[in-house]
């Protein structure tokens, strides 16, 4: 069968089909159809056609070939598993796998796959085992990890806390370069959801940031550096006093840390004239909060006397003085002024309607904080009223902070800016408990709380590495947009980078005998993501099996 070209009488040219058949021993054609005049084109629009229809039944015999049964979280696996090559974790645990020969299971693939579980949803790793486990790629995790595995794997990276912690540490430094070390230094509570003080030596009551008293819970101190990267970690019985938490960080940021020399920021909690003699016999230097309301009133008055500031400008205000042989740097601003006189008109407006109650009772006044100082019992009746002389007392103090420093070579400007890091860590201890959900704890032996908590360090390592990339990145954008006068774009951040990269599936495509893993689009952010890590966009195709 074939298209042939005839001319009638006028010489028009038409398209014939025709087609070529035997008849005994000759070989004969014969016109089946005509498809038209050549001028007209029609048999190229019959082409066209035709193409359609074959390709729309290639594509349906296709289809019928292709079993799609569901998808798997695959943009937060390879996020992570490239981020634990770039910052040594894969070196780290690879070293702590090696030395435990007689281990039966990936101790790796067990760590990256908790470690993404508290980027995807954590949570108990009950929950991760029951639900999660088989929602990631497989071909990332071990699919096949038992419960008791994940808890073995805690007990290792308890065993091992100091090791991962010292060897992260000195990831791409040089010591005999670095000449000083800021580190920041806070503190938080960790509750339990249990009341038990018998089975383990940690879970105590004590004093609650999370106003839980109600609640056993653990004392947990933080070192980061000044770019908010974690250092270490110390877990505390739960009645710790913060002062008596230094020691032991000291001493590893000395001893195990081995730096030349460090400069160690804390906040007002752990002032105390112990605290800082501890840290000056270890040869370490500190800028710490300076509770100014425990000094004596002479040198309250000295502190408060606004006299004798320098004026950097209207709304700021500094003053250096000696304390001993260490430097007081004391500051007043006009914006802590406004904060300070707010919070204390919102607590006085509880006061005063607690006071028009007729039937008040003496133990909302005294057990509270907040209140007791602004309130006085009448010695005739022995009701409470406002404190006035307690109220214009405080009222001297707003807008005041001080710093006390053994630093010398610092400008006094340059120590308050040290200082005001700290703001870092509290952002860390935000993320911990937050983002990356540290807590409900429901372990009850001392190797699995430290095994929980070396996990989240892990975790928030990675976040943190993640979140100063970003900084950089966006820094570095806004002085280009700042050169070329376009409009600065919105700092992207690691939890909403790592939320669109969980958008992310993998998909399994079942082609006759063959599983073809195809991965979803990348979002925008994502792509932010990966091209400030400077990490390739993974193929379309992921694997084919």
């Amino acid at each position: 069968m074939y298209i042939r070209i005839t001319k009638n009488q006028r010489g028009e040219a038409y398209y014939h089909l025709v087609e070529s058949y035997r008849e005994g021993s000759k070989v004969k054609q014969r016109t089946l159809l005509s498809l038209g005049n050549v001028k007209d084109g029609k048999l190229e629009e019959l082409a066209e056609a035709i193409s359609k229809h074959l390709d729309y039944m290639s594509i349906f015999n296709f289809a019928k070939s292709i079993d799609v049964k569901t998808t798997y979280v695959y943009g937060p696996l390879y996020v992570l598993h490239d981020l634990l090559k770039s910052l040594g974790i894969d070196t780290v645990l690879s070293k702590i796998r090696t030395a435990h020969p007689k281990l039966e299971f990936d101790f790796e693939k067990s760590v990256f796959t908790q470690l993404c579980g508290r980027f995807i949803k954590p949570g108990s790793k009950l929950a991760l085992y029951d639900k999660l486990l088989d929602r990631m790629f497989p071909g990332m995790i071990n699919p096949g990890l038992a419960l008791h595995q994940i808890y073995r794997t805690l007990d290792l990276l308890a065993h091992h806390k100091d090791e991962i912690e010292q060897q992260l540490f000195y990831q791409g430094k040089d010591l005999f370069t670095s000449e000083i070390d800021v580190v920041l230094y806070d503190l938080t509570t960790i509750r339990f959801e249990s009341t038990r003080l018998d089975l383990d030596s940690y879970r105590r009551f004590g004093y609650s940031k999370e106003m839980r008293s109600d609640c056993t819970q653990v004392v947990l101190g933080l070192l980061t550096d000044t770019d908010g990267i974690p250092l270490s970690f110390e877990v505390h019985p739960g009645n710790t006093f913060e002062g008596k938490t230094l020691d032991e960080i000291v001493n590893k940021i000395r001893n195990k840390f081995s730096v030349r020399r460090f400069i160690f920021v804390a906040d007002r909690g752990l002032f105390s004239f112990p605290n800082l003699e501890y840290i000056r016999s270890q040869q370490g230097e500190f800028i710490v909060g300076l509770r100014m309301g425990a000094m004596k009133d002479l040198i309250q008055q000295d502190f408060y006397n606004l006299q004798q500031y320098e004026w950097i400008n209207e709304n700021l205000a500094v003053y250096e003085t000696l304390l001993g042989e260490d430097r007081c740097i004391i500051t007043w601003s006009k914006v802590r002024a406004e904060r300070d006189k707010k919070t204390r008109e919102d607590i006085l407006d509880k006061i005063r309607k607690k006071l028009m109650v007729k039937k008040r009772k003496e133990k909302d006044f005294i057990t509270n904080t907040n209140y007791k100082k602004y309130v006085r019992f009448n010695e005739k009746d022995s009701l409470p009223e406002l404190n006035i002389e307690a109220i214009e007392q405080e009222t001297r103090k707003d807008g005041f902070f001080g710093i006390i420093t053994n630093v010398k070579t610092m400008q006094k400007q340059e120590v308050v800016m040290h200082y005001k890091q700290l703001w870092k860590i509290e952002d860390a201890f935000g993320e911990i408990k937050g983002t990356l959900r540290t807590r409900p704890v429901f372990h009850w032996t001392d190797n699995r709380i430290i095994g929980h908590f070396v996990l989240c360090f892990l975790a928030y390592y990675c976040e943190a590495y993640i979140t100063k990339m970003l900084r950089e990145n966006h820094q570095m954008l806004n002085r280009k947009s700042i050169e070329n006068k376009i409009v600065k774009e919105r700092e992207l951040t690691a939890v909403q980078a790592m939320e669109d990269m969980a958008t992310v599936m993998a998909i399994p495509v079942q082609v006759k005998n063959k599983t073809i893993w195809v991965r979803t689009d990348i979002p925008e952010n994502g792509n932010k993501l990966l091209r400030t890590l400077r990490m390739r966009i993974p193929p379309k195709i992921i694997s084919s099996t």
